[in-house]
């Protein structure tokens, strides 16, 4: 499938998500200059030892200082790099200018070029889209659509990961998605019901390109449903359920895998205290794989070649900390655990950060 034809598909479920009240970008005002400063610290150790996924250290930093502009209400620019690295390393393992132009069609709808917003605001689940990916791959470019209210959220975006020049022997790499949810209102001040809809295509390919291997273009989709209870409100104490559907396909049907189409259920009872929330899950899968996921739920090894292990039956559970200081400050502190009961093994990973995205005036400019 053409990317352009991926991105049509994605911009007509945009026309559902144009209504709402909440204001989309940052609190940047006309005529002034910023300066956005973000860095996230962290570590992040996966104790992963099974044949689909080998376990790992990310421990490093990134800062991501930005000037921000404002020359008119609804337009936003902003100029910067992003600089990543890995502790004992002793330099930079990534570097890359950070540029956007951004259009304020209303109070919450946004359409950004350029760097965008990525990573962990997309709000995927992490069978999708890896959550770590907030520390590898902060930072995304190419195209963005989002709108946000009280009742709806929907980010439609286009990542470009890869660009090719004609006679180039690699292929170009895209991802584009759609993150939709929507919160009813709460009924009787007790019960909401959140429905989230969330689609990615993964694309390798390229027609100017010499690469060796196949055009490849994976689809994945998910869709379910989520009740939260408020069992202590002035305590922001919350209980839910939620139950999930995925399905994906490898659309060119020339999967190195071997895999065609796959599916999964995920269903999860969670509950929440303030900055502390518990959740414990069951995971059922068949022939499942998202190539931006995390692979502890897929069914395709990283790491032994030609090695499937089609159904795939988790206990999962969770345990995130998150304390926020005034609104430019959070520290993070999770645990995630996953029992196979296939293979009768306990994986886990923990997680600790410290993110800040401050926005500092420098000064005023006068047309």
């Amino acid at each position: 499938m053409k990317s352009g034809g991926i991105l049509i598909m994605l911009l007509a479920f945009k026309v559902f998500a144009l209504t709402g009240q909440e204001k989309t970008g940052s609190s940047a005002q006309e005529g002034e200059l910023y300066l956005n400063f973000r860095n996230i610290s962290f570590v992040k150790n996966n104790e992963y030892s099974n044949p689909v996924t080998e376990g790992y250290t990310l421990i490093g930093y990134f800062i991501q200082p930005e000037l921000v502009y404002k020359p008119a209400e609804k337009v936003t620019l902003r100029l910067g790099t992003h600089l990543l690295s890995y502790s004992g390393t002793n330099r930079f393992s990534f570097v890359k200018p950070v540029f956007s132009t951004s259009w304020h069609f209303s109070e919450n709808t946004i359409f950004t070029l350029g760097s965008l917003a990525g990573s962990e605001s997309h709000r995927m689940s992490d069978p999708h889209f890896n959550k770590e990916r907030m520390y590898n791959a902060f930072s995304e470019d190419g195209l963005q659509f989002r709108t946000s209210s009280d009742n709806l959220f929907s980010d439609t975006w286009l990542s470009w990961e890869n660009y090719i020049f004609r006679g180039d022997n690699e292929r170009e790499v895209f991802t584009a998605g759609e993150s939709f949810r929507y919160s009813s209102p709460e009924y009787a001040g007790l019960i909401r019901i959140e429905i989230p809809v969330q689609i990615l295509f993964k694309h390798y390919g390229g027609q100017i390109s010499n690469y060796p291997e196949h055009v490849e273009t994976y689809f994945n989709l998910s869709s379910g449903v989520k009740a939260l209870f408020e069992i202590d409100e002035p305590r922001n104490r919350r209980i839910g359920l939620e139950c999930l559907a995925f399905f994906g396909s490898c659309l060119t049907g020339n999967a190195g895998s071997g895999i065609k189409n796959g599916y999964a259920d995920w269903y999860k009872l969670f509950y929440s205290f303030r900055g502390v929330e518990l959740e414990t899950g069951f995971w059922k899968s068949h022939d499942f794989y998202a190539p931006n996921g995390n692979f502890i739920f897929g069914s395709v090894s990283d790491h032994i070649d030609n090695l499937v292990l089609s159904d795939r039956n988790l206990i999962t559970g969770s345990i995130n900390i998150k304390l926020p200081y005034k609104d430019f400050f959070e520290f993070h502190l999770g645990f995630d655990g996953y029992y196979d009961i296939d293979l009768n093994r306990f994986d886990n990973a923990i997680t600790l950060h410290l993110k800040l995205d401050k926005l500092i005036k420098i000064a005023t400019i006068k047309e």
